[in-house]
């Protein structure tokens, strides 16, 4: 079993799951989350499907009693919960909570300095020219709009990311609303797993 790591608290879990192409059985995705990505076995790429059969199979492992389902490409559950999923090549993860989630994970070799101009603002914490601190500011601002599911947010001009002694806390000023989370970015092999441990509007 490709379940790679496992986190359990009262208000989220979260599982790390790597896709085996071995896996993937066409017959049997059809009955897990049916209606997860209905039509992605006629997609072209053949990795894609890889990676939502494995989504399929690590959301099993995580809670076999719900159901995600897809609705304009956003995942959600059939019964009460949030839930969030990012992938990085062979990696998939979900993080599931009784909040509104997010989670993202990125490999560590990302260089995301050639764009900082595109998500930086003056409110983010950094360290000058420190590559790594802009991967974890990335990393956190996509929890942070995997939050709110809305196309308008920018990651420079509605999204700020600061930095404490006993962590990150993302805020979210949009015209339309608001909100806050804290954040919590973890090493795991080669990649930095970003997401979110509450939310407040």
């Amino acid at each position: 079993m490709p379940l790679l790591k496992k986190i359990d608290t009262t208000d989220y879990q979260i599982g790390i799951w790597k896709v085996v192409r071995s896996e993937f059985d066409t017959i049997n995705t059809k009955k897990l989350s049916p209606n997860y990505h209905p039509e992605f076995l006629s997609y072209k790429s053949e990795f894609r499907k890889w990676q939502i059969h494995a989504v399929k199979l690590l959301y099993r492992e995580l809670d076999p009693k719900n159901e995600l389902f897809t609705k304009k490409e956003i995942p959600y559950l059939k019964k009460k919960g949030f839930v969030s999923i990012s992938h990085t090549k062979d990696i998939v993860v979900i993080i599931t909570a009784n909040y509104d989630c997010g989670i993202d994970i990125e490999n560590r070799d990302r260089n995301t300095s050639k764009i900082k101009h595109k998500f930086i603002n003056s409110n983010d914490f950094s360290t000058i020219n420190n590559r790594e601190d802009f991967l974890k500011i990335w990393c956190m601002k996509e929890v942070l709009y995997k939050i709110k599911k809305d196309s308008s947010l920018l990651f420079k001009d509605h999204l700020f990311i600061e930095k404490y002694m006993d962590g990150y806390v993302g805020n979210c000023q949009h015209p339309r609303f608001s909100f806050q989370s804290s954040l919590k970015i973890l090493n795991f092999e080669n990649y930095f797993l970003a997401f979110n441990t509450n939310y407040r509007e």
